[in-house]
């Protein structure tokens, strides 16, 4: 995975919408399971008084949203509900996180009081761990708190975001920035062990494009066809500028899930 996560897509018309660089965009983001919504509302004052402001992805957000929520984000907090393990959204909230550029990640498992066997609770411990650590995302050293019922799930949070409070700056990228309407690219098709929505991407494929926040819907113009988990180096041709540089990471969306990944290569003028 980690050789193939970067790899390539079919040239695309594309047109961008700017991206709108608010002051409000959170420091740490909660996502993950869906009770992340209900402990970011139990958190109130506490939540909005700390050294970061927080926010959680809405329920049923697309994958362009929260990567956009994340992209100043300095760090994730990943919910997982300990009654159910770590679902397919827990993978597709990594990637999304990943390819938004937040710096680090840690784990927060919920209801932990309902699950009596503690190796199971171990287990599944082990399992987050070892999917930041597939995508790189530094599973091994993660930071884990723990809710042992929602109905003290702001009270644990606002533990977690104390814990929290000394987390560094998300860096500023030391990339090269420029406008242009070419993008050499790498891209890798997502598989069904990653989203429960994956298809294959051919000639007319409908698209959503995010790339350093800005989105567009967008439809394939290679004739080339990708299936899930194929990876291949080709071009995206744009219909207008966009600020890209190599290394920038984007992602594709369809019905607003996560369908691929990649990172451009390199930006030319078209």
């Amino acid at each position: 995975m980690k050789s193939t996560i970067c790899k390539a897509i079919a040239c695309m018309l594309l047109m961008f919408s700017l991206p709108t660089w608010s002051n409000t965009l959170p420091d740490i983001v909660v996502l993950g399971d869906d009770t992340r919504v209900l402990l970011v509302k139990q958190c109130t004052q506490p939540c909005r008084s700390g050294e970061n402001s927080i926010a959680a992805a809405t329920l049923g957000s697309s994958a362009s949203s929260i990567a956009s929520l994340a992209q100043r984000g300095k760090h994730a907090v990943i919910v997982v509900d300990a009654t159910q393990g770590p679902l397919q959204i827990i993978r597709e909230h990594i990637l999304i996180a990943r390819q938004a550029g937040v710096p680090s990640l840690s784990l927060l498992f919920v209801n932990t009081d309902r699950v009596k066997d503690s190796e199971l609770l171990k287990m599944e411990e082990q399992e987050a761990r070892a999917l930041l650590n597939t995508y790189e995302m530094n599973g091994d050293h993660a930071a884990l708190f723990t809710v042992k019922t929602l109905r003290r799930g702001g009270d644990e949070l606002s533990g977690a975001l104390a814990a929290l409070k000394n987390t560094p700056d998300r860096p500023e990228q030391s990339l090269s920035f420029t406008n242009g309407q070419q993008l050499a690219t790498f891209i890798y098709l997502v598989t069904p062990l990653e989203s429960n929505w994956t298809l294959a991407l051919q000639k007319d494929s409908p698209v959503t494009v995010w790339i350093n926040g800005q989105v567009s819907q967008e439809r394939v113009s290679s004739t080339r066809t990708f299936n899930p988990g194929d990876s291949g180096d080709l071009t995206l041709q744009l219909s207008a500028p966009v600020r890209a540089a190599a290394g920038s990471r984007f992602l594709l969306e369809r019905e607003g899930r996560i369908i691929a990944l990649g990172v451009v290569k390199g930006v030319g003028a078209g």
